[in-house]
């Protein structure tokens, strides 16, 4: 469809200019060439059609999450299902849960079909354009000899036939921006409805259907105040394909350790210990130091997962603390590592442990949030020195480059997330526009997106680490996540909390799965 479209601006333009006794020839020319190019096509009937099967769908889910009701108030967690021993209660909990994300999502899903509905309506028009430029080529082309004006030129008929040609190419262009920006959005929106309202499931996994609803759900409420999974879409991904590629000792093991997890958060820790490429035995070591606080979500919450990625957007700042402490860079030149490290928290469990408890968790000595603070000072000065080059060092001023940027996420974050990154330049508005869909797809799918800005010579950086209809939440290393829309984004007006952030996008590390 863009190359359509840019044959009827060209087209368009070209019509706009074609006027007078000279400019019959080109005219006719226009108008031929934009009738050719085809129609968007579609059929808004069936598009509707669509949507309110996608209705009926959603009512048969909630009738059947009716029936549910019941049976989770009273519970039945005497009886135990699948191959980790999960509860019934804790499987029925799961899919009702994924029931009613499939209803929200079935209705969201058929009112998106229902507004793009609108402007395919418009086909019928577009076709009736085609064809009064066809025919106004023709009346036109009679009155040249070539781009010579004929004997039957007539001023006043050009002239008329020149303005019913502006009314038709207009329209046709009008028509064809509209359908192409509608099937942008449907794109991007049927994306985010199907990350962020997937069923509970680990595709492919060895494990059966009841234990990939009940870990692939964990941490995830339905309340209005929604918290995301503990599991992203990429890492259910990795973990079932770690599952299914180990032999029958490993799963046997990994199978007997999701077994004795002491809830389903707890097993959901431990797959996103297998997602971020750690070994059985690892995985086993990690397991000893949670266990005895498995069955204790919050606690496993803020000891292993610092962001609160794609949460319900919010005006404000959302400071991201462990006790009293914050992830933050402090007073130090960091901004790079700093949000480097925390992201990778996120997706690398025994990383966020070793950091929050020293690797003694319950140990007062060490899991408490000035030791915490010690540690992650030191992380990022490791790291940040590490990065550096010998001439930064002696003869230049403070911070990282881009590319700087680049190597540390290659470095600390592509291993565990199983994708690395390549840096991308965001040199003016159009740029930012055209990298949005990149960047929600990239989180969408639970892949942290390193963000620099720049002002006045002054940058920084940021991750982007949740997305929620035309809206970006952003990490700062100063301590907090805040939310901005996708306008301020490609305005270059990320500062709306603080003025001292630098305001514009300069460039951007997307995982190489999420080009677009």
């Amino acid at each position: 469809m863009s190359d359509d479209l840019d044959r009827l601006q060209d087209a368009q333009d070209d019509i706009h200019d074609a006027y007078g006794i000279w400019g019959a020839n080109d005219l006719a020319d226009a108008c031929r060439g934009a009738a050719a190019v085809p129609g968007f096509g579609g059929d808004a009937g069936e598009l509707r059609a669509i949507a309110d099967h996608c209705d009926t769908v959603a009512q048969t889910v909630e009738q059947a999450l009716d029936a549910a009701g019941p049976l989770v108030r009273e519970g039945i967690s005497r009886v135990w299902a699948g191959d980790t021993h999960v509860s019934a209660d804790e499987a029925l909990r799961a899919l009702t849960d994924d029931m009613f994300r499939a209803s929200t999502a079935f209705h969201a899903i058929g009112d998106l079909l229902r507004r793009h509905a609108g402007p395919v309506e418009g086909e019928g028009a577009d076709r009736a354009a085609a064809g009064t430029l066809a025919e106004i080529a023709t009346t036109v082309g009679a009155m040249t000899w070539g781009a010579l004006p004929g004997p039957g030129y007539e001023g006043e008929a050009m002239r008329r036939q020149h303005a019913r040609a502006i009314g038709a190419i207009d329209g046709r262009v009008d028509r064809h921006i509209a359908v192409r920006a509608a099937a942008e959005d449907l794109a991007t929106a049927l994306h985010e409805i199907g990350t962020q309202a997937r069923t509970g499931r680990l595709s492919d996994s060895p494990l059966s259907a009841v234990d990939e609803v009940v870990i692939a759900g964990a941490g995830r409420t339905r309340t209005a105040a929604s918290h995301p999974p503990v599991l992203t879409t990429a890492m259910d991904e990795r973990a079932a394909a770690a599952l299914s590629a180990m032999g029958g000792t490993d799963r046997e093991r990994m199978t007997g350790l999701l077994a004795a997890a002491r809830s389903p958060e707890h097993r959901a820790y431990l797959l996103k210990t297998l997602a971020a490429g750690y070994p059985v035995d690892q995985v086993a070591r990690f397991d000893q130091l949670i266990a005895g606080h498995g069955d204790d979500p919050a606690w496993l919450d803020e000891h292993l997962s610092p962001l609160p990625m794609d949460g319900e957007p919010a005006p404000g700042k959302d400071f991201t603390t462990f006790g009293a402490a914050e992830w933050e860079q402090g007073a130090a030149p960091t901004c790079v590592v700093a949000s480097t490290v925390t992201a990778r928290a996120e997706i690398d469990p025994p990383y966020a442990l070793r950091l929050t408890t020293g690797g003694h968790p319950g140990d007062p000595a060490f899991d408490n949030p000035a030791a915490f603070a010690d540690r992650l000072r030191d992380e990022q000065a490791q790291i940040y020195d590490d990065g550096r080059s010998w001439f930064q060092e002696h003869f230049g001023g403070d911070g990282m480059t881009s590319g700087q940027s680049a190597a540390v996420a290659d470095q600390e974050i592509a291993p565990r997330s199983g994708a690395g990154y390549d840096d991308v330049a965001l040199d003016d508005r159009a740029a930012r526009a055209a990298t949005v869909p990149s960047i929600e797809r990239a989180v969408d799918e639970g892949y942290p997106v390193p963000l620099f800005t720049s002002e006045d010579g002054e940058t920084h950086q940021l991750m982007v680490i949740g997305h929620s209809g035309d809206r970006l939440q952003l990490y700062n290393p100063w301590g907090y996540t805040y939310w901005i829309t996708e306008h301020e984004f490609v305005a270059g007006q990320v500062n709306g909390v603080d003025p001292d952030i630098p305001s514009t996008p300069s460039s951007v590390r997307l995982p190489e799965r999420a080009r677009g």
